[in-house]
């Protein structure tokens, strides 16, 4: 159940940052990329104009794609 409702979290920029180990810039570029179809990057989510944020689970399910599945 917990792992449940942590994978509904939503992440902001500097979060999804963190996580991957990754700058927040390269962040916006792979989500730029994932739009035209150049990247398998996790689409956020617009809660407002001014507000984005990824989904933990579709962030996990990038990382086990990029490792092959491994854990």
């Amino acid at each position: 159940m917990a792992s449940e409702l942590d994978d509904l979290r939503l992440l902001n920029v500097g979060q999804v940052s963190k996580l991957l180990g990754i700058s927040v810039r390269t962040i916006w570029r792979l989500s730029a990329l994932a739009e035209i179809g150049r990247s398998s990057f996790p689409p956020p989510v617009r809660l407002s104009a001014k507000c984005v944020r990824w989904r933990l689970a579709d962030l996990r399910r990038y990382l086990e794609t990029l490792s092959g599945g491994r854990q």
